[in-house]
């Protein structure tokens, strides 16, 4: 299987499908690549698929030593970048979910020339300036920690999913993380290093790179005002409300948050030549973030 030595840790990552521009998947706090599994099927029809296991999970080694999101990021020495060039595919549009979405943020500061275009799915900018969950539900996540994984997986799944999730919906994902559980270490790692993230809110005005921001409405997680943060803060944005939709919005709005993905990169594509430099020849699209969000919420309730 692939992997790469990276800062005390072996990566896992592997290639799916032989056509199209490349796409990275990076996953959340505590959850191996196989979570991607509903998006895959509508990436391949387009786009040759990279997944990754971030350090601390899924086939990936759990360092010994405490590390931060920086590192899993940083530049073509680190994690994400590190695969990108493994790969040998050239530069890739990346999707970042959750603790993945500061993960692909940093990249893409640190290392603009492996991303072709950014998609932050449920996720903010991360440090002091992300609008955070409720009290309750953090301490909720804290508690994680000292329980086994499947249990700790249908305890969160009361917050990460939408009222409306069906639990046959719920049983697939956690059957498919369950088949690769994150242990309690690993958890607890990448937990801290989302934890004291400094965040990019100061920086992401020099990022010059397309980015669709996709978020759920009644993302108890992430609160949907994150996204907001992000539209604003980024020069070549446009985003993505998926009404009603939970933290997991690729169960609970698979189709719409596929067909976004595969609009945004025909759309990045067709702007920009294959082998372009990343970001170039971009044009800024109008937006109206609050008026977009309060109108899609209202028609959620």
């Amino acid at each position: 299987m692939p992997m790469i030595e990276r800062a005390g840790a072996r990566i896992w990552w592997e290639t799916r499908g032989h056509g199209g521009t490349p796409v990275l998947i990076i996953q959340g706090l505590g959850y191996p690549s196989d979570a991607s599994w509903r998006l895959l099927p509508g990436l391949l029809t387009r786009h040759t698929v990279i997944v990754m296991d971030n350090r601390g999970a899924g086939r990936s080694s759990v360092p010994k030593e405490q590390w931060g999101v920086e590192a899993m990021a940083a530049d073509a020495g680190a994690d994400a970048g590190a695969v990108i060039e493994a790969a040998g595919l050239g530069p890739a549009h990346v999707i970042g979910l959750s603790m993945g979405g500061l993960i692909a943020q940093e990249l893409a500061l640190r290392s603009p020339d492996l991303v072709r275009s950014l998609m932050l799915g449920c996720t903010s900018p991360g440090g002091p300036d992300a609008i955070l969950l409720r009290p309750d539900v953090a301490e909720m996540f804290n508690e994680l920690v000292a329980l086994p994984a499947e249990q700790a997986a249908w305890r969160s799944a009361r917050v990460t999913y939408s009222e409306a999730t069906p639990a046959a919906d719920i049983k697939a994902d956690i059957d498919v993380r369950m088949a690769r559980p994150t242990s309690r270490e690993g958890y607890g790692k990448q937990l801290m290093a989302t934890a004291t993230f400094e965040g990019t809110l100061a920086r992401l005005r020099d990022l010059r790179l397309p980015v669709l921001v996709l978020h759920g409405t009644s993302d108890l997680i992430v609160p949907v005002a994150n996204a907001d943060t992000l539209i604003h803060a980024l020069p070549q944005a446009q985003l993505h409300l998926m009404p009603g939709a939970g933290h997991i919005f690729t169960t609970d709005a698979t189709a719409s948050a596929v067909g976004a993905m595969l609009d945004f990169t025909a759309e990045c594509e067709s702007r920009v030549p294959v082998g372009a430099a990343p970001g170039a020849s971009w044009s800024h699209p109008e937006r109206a973030v609050n008026d977009a969000i309060a109108a899609v919420a209202g028609e959620a309730h």
